[in-house]
């Protein structure tokens, strides 16, 4: 009797590496989602430097940042138009807080992630930003990198546009 050469894969071997795959596909699958999100909120909080810049320069000029808007004292107008600016869905200034909500969607609820980019002046002169997001847990976590607090969490802060 002569031996049968085996051809091919078995179903069992088959079936394993369709397994291994699934398994891949699920760890990869969330952190590529993840890595996109972030990417795109930074692409978004990117775009805001000319907000920073200008509101810097009203600070200077003004002493204060009570006459600092949007359309006043050379800073920007308001964003309003969605497909204007990559990652940003919309876009304004009041009292030199700039608000903003970006095209990346929170990671909890699958919102559109809100921040307000916040200008310090507690240490005399000197002009700091706080980044405070819509997306930010009680662990610290947010798709923004620099987000120091959660958004809206110091009273008198203006909502962000919405899109």
């Amino acid at each position: 009797m002569k031996a049968q050469i085996q051809r091919g894969f078995t179903l069992i071997e088959l079936m394993i590496v369709v397994a291994i795959i699934g398994i891949l596909a699920a760890v990869a699958i969330p952190m590529y989602s993840d890595y996109t999100q972030r990417a795109q909120a930074s692409t978004g909080v990117a775009a805001l430097a000319s907000f920073k810049q200008a509101v810097a320069l009203c600070y200077q000029n003004e002493g204060s940042l009570t006459d600092c808007d949007a359309g006043t004292n050379r800073i920007p107008t308001a964003i309003a138009d969605a497909d204007a600016v990559n990652g940003l869905d919309a876009a304004g200034v009041t009292d030199g807080i700039i608000t903003a909500t970006l095209d990346a969607v929170a990671e909890a609820d699958g919102a559109n992630i809100t921040i307000a980019i916040v200008p310090n002046t507690a240490e005399g002169s000197n002009l700091n930003w706080d980044i405070e997001c819509s997306d930010y847990d009680a662990d610290g976590n947010s798709r923004v990198d620099g987000c120091a607090y959660a958004a809206n969490g110091a009273p008198g802060r203006p909502a962000a546009p919405a899109g």
